[in-house]
């Protein structure tokens, strides 16, 4: 006698003793062992005796793990367990004496499946009797459904997430709409992976505030169509997004059981979710359309910055911004809290500084008085952002009570309820190693750090830089402006603007009011010799009138020697040889000038022409 045990949870098996040299084992009824349970086909096993040995051949190519091994075919031996789907069947041996069994899980038909009722279990006869285990498959589509799932999220660790899903409801869904999408703030959807096509459905407001309780979902019934909404809570109860799916009263019980699972699923990986390159959609086409007109230019530094202002306006986590004063850091981060995907959120700053601690303390804080509590700024920045500029200037202490309350903030149960941003100076691991900045203050913004570069890294852009300066001045002035004259944007050029955009902007703010209605801007910026009276290279003279009427040679005979060797180079159209005969210098000693004045070559003007 061959002695089986199938196993079922809670404890519960069935012992089987078959006298026969061949068994067989599956779902099917005409099978001597039969296991309806998810994942065992038809006919799965075959059992085969020769003597005292058990073997096991899967059939149709059916596998079964053995002893934890997926196998198609081995030898038994007495304690060895096979795993058939969800079942496990334990080899017990030739005989019929008795073993101890281990508890082994088995799945269970979810129950929402079948409503709840009282079964009368029936009780074996009198005296024993054949005992009987029942298991159901799973419908296929419910399996097929999960497999998929378990697989899409397995792949989405090194591929995108967002395509995946449309696959995913498409194979699930087919002939019919899903979607997952995010709510904006006109309380419509935008799809963020989906197969909807037509008109999206918009709910009543108070829908999403009875949906977004935990573990609630809502069935619909819109116009005669089944529909099922599901919230995705990647907190305690924010909601991050909403599967919709159209169902049917056939399917729709297994439809909330997919779209349940695939909540659960999306709000444990939504943060890859929100590092999908497709995510948002048309959304993410508008925010890269809007970062590139107020971040324009085509150096290395200006795209990077693009691309991680992009990534910080998808999520909430604190952003930190280092760069030159009067640089834009604060441009920046106002661009990234105005592009949030649910819509632009107000924003909040503080100037970091040397000041007594505890007027600093209660302006971040607040403060206490006889009058009752005064909330300070972290309180009233709630659902907003707020910027800390130059954090580094803020006494030590302060500084870790500042990255003691963004830790409680972030990490809390409901999530951040203030968009964290600040600003540095440009070396931000320097102002850390001298003590300067927090190091646990600088490690919570490791998810997002970006530099903005300075203008003299990113000299290629500065055309196309005043020439959007120029448009914006000319509309806040409403103005039209036919262009800008070629002295005076070589002098916009070559200006070293130490007081960068906030000194740039001011120029061009300057020239488009002097310049008149309908004609070019023309002047030019004004000159500003450096401190002790020398001419710094790439800062250029205003004209010959203006340097002569300087006393310092220093300044006076570089600066026109500069003027001649650019005035000859811009008449030959860049020819070096040329010029240097005319200036009456050797090639090598033009070139070695050019170099030291920081002189164009000019000899785009030869291809122009």
């Amino acid at each position: 006698m061959v002695t089986l045990s199938v196993e079922g949870s809670a404890g519960s098996e069935l012992m089987y003793s078959i006298g026969k040299d061949t068994i067989s084992i599956g779902a099917a009824s005409d099978n001597d062992i039969v296991v309806r349970s998810p994942g065992v086909a038809p006919y799965h096993l075959l059992l085969q005796r020769a003597g005292k040995t058990i073997t096991f051949i899967g059939q149709k190519r059916q596998v079964a793990v053995l002893n934890g091994e997926r196998r198609a075919r081995g030898v038994l031996h007495v304690g060895d367990r096979l795993r058939i789907g969800t079942a496990v069947v334990t080899f017990q041996g030739l005989g019929t004496q008795e073993v101890d069994i281990e508890d082994a899980a088995l799945d269970q038909v979810v129950e929402q499946q079948v409503p709840a009722q009282a079964v009368e279990q029936p009780q074996p006869p009198e005296g024993g009797g054949r005992s009987e285990l029942v298991l159901y498959s799973e419908p296929a589509r419910l399996a097929e459904a999960r497999q998929q799932m378990v697989e899409m999220f397995r792949l989405g660790i090194r591929t995108d997430l967002v395509p995946q899903l449309r696959s995913f409801f498409e194979a699930v869904f087919p002939g019919r709409q899903a979607m997952l999408a995010w709510l904006d703030q006109n309380g419509e959807f935008q799809p963020i992976a989906s197969i909807w096509t037509g008109d999206v459905p918009r709910f009543p407001e108070r829908t999403f505030e009875e949906i977004n309780v935990k573990s609630r979902f809502a069935r619909v019934l819109l116009h005669g169509r089944h529909l099922v909404l599901y919230p995705v809570q990647h907190t305690n109860i924010e909601t991050a997004a909403y599967l919709l799916a159209e169902t049917s009263p056939d399917s729709i019980d297994d439809d909330e059981l997919i779209l349940a699972e695939l909540s659960r699923m999306l709000a444990a990986h939504w943060d890859r979710v929100e590092k999908s390159s497709s995510l948002y959609g048309a959304w993410e086409a508008s925010a890269k359309e809007t970062i590139e007109q107020q971040l324009p230019g085509t150096s290395n530094g200006i795209r990077v910055l693009r691309d991680g202002v992009l990534e910080a306006a998808r999520g909430s986590q604190p952003v930190l911004i280092s760069g030159r004063l009067g640089i834009g850091r604060t441009t920046v981060a106002a661009l990234i809290a105005s592009l949030h995907p649910t819509g632009p959120r107000p924003i909040q700053v503080v100037q970091g500084r040397e000041a007594d601690e505890q007027t600093l303390r209660a302006e971040l804080f607040g403060e206490t008085s006889g009058d009752g509590t005064l909330p300070g700024l972290a309180a009233l920045a709630r659902g907003s952002a707020l910027v800390v500029r130059d954090v580094h200037l803020f006494p030590l202490n302060l500084q870790r009570e500042l990255a003691a309350a963004i830790r409680a903030d972030i990490e809390g149960a409901f999530g951040p309820s203030v968009r964290w941003m600040a600003t540095t100076g440009e070396d931000v691991l320097a102002l850390v190693n001298d003590g300067k900045l927090d190091a646990d203050l600088f490690n919570l913004f490791h998810y997002h750090l970006m530099r903005v570069p300075s203008l003299q890294e990113r000299k290629e852009d500065l055309p196309l830089l005043m020439v959007n300066l120029l448009n914006t001045m000319a509309a806040e002035q409403k103005k039209t402006v036919r262009g800008i004259e070629l002295n005076t944007l070589n002098s916009l050029l070559s200006h070293p603007f130490e007081g960068q955009m906030a000194e740039l902007v001011a120029e061009v703010r300057r020239l488009v009011t002097a310049a008149q209605d309908g004609e070019m801007v023309h002047g030019r910026v004004p000159l500003a010799p450096p401190e002790g009276g020398s001419f710094e290279a790439g800062a250029p003279p205003e004209n010959a009138i203006d340097l002569l009427n300087l006393d310092d040679l220093k300044t006076v005979i570089p600066g026109i020697e500069r003027m001649i060797i650019d005035r000859v180079l811009r008449k030959t159209l860049g020819n070096q040889s040329k010029s240097a005969r005319i200036l009456n210098l050797s090639r090598g000693a033009l070139i070695a000038k050019m170099k030291e004045y920081e002189i164009p070559d000019y000899r785009s003007l030869r291809r122009r022409r």
